[in-house]
């Protein structure tokens, strides 16, 4: 990790499992380069962005005990994570909504921008981008 210490890697891990639900169809956030690409996205942004979204995650990660539960996020079961989510995707409070869509959008980018999980699911970037070059060669286009 370039950015994130084991513990904010560990909540946005836990945080994007929650988000993209991606077992037993898809490969668990572990198993892909989610983590590695928010790490990466987060030494490049500026040191402001980097403390915001760090406080945000800890944000997130609290976030359960200030909504009545009796545990952090990391220590929910999934169950209780996914009704969590659904709480925070409804809650009233416009700036807790507006930074949680922030969050879960970076969580989706980072999990579905993976190479080898698009391709699991049909999608080549690779042969998409090597089929518009043979068609522009074939037409005569730079």
């Amino acid at each position: 990790m370039r950015a994130l210490t084991a513990r904010e890697a560990s909540i946005f891990a836990c945080f994007t499992d929650a988000v993209v639900a991606p077992e037993p169809l898809l490969p668990p956030v572990r198993d892909t380069d989610a983590v590695a690409f928010f790490d990466d996205w987060m030494a490049r942004a500026p040191r402001f962005n980097r403390t915001g979204m760090r406080a945000l995650l800890y944000a997130v990660e609290l976030s359960p005990l200030v909504a009545g539960s009796k545990k952090r996020l990391r220590r929910l079961d999934r169950d209780a994570r996914a009704r969590w989510l659904e709480r925070m995707e409804r809650t009233r409070r416009a700036e807790v909504k507006l930074l949680f869509k922030l969050l879960k959008g970076a969580a989706q980018l980072s999990y579905w921008g993976c190479d080898e999980l698009m391709k699991r699911v049909g999608y080549d970037a690779d042969a998409n981008v090597a089929r518009g070059r043979e068609l522009r060669r074939l037409e005569g286009r730079p």
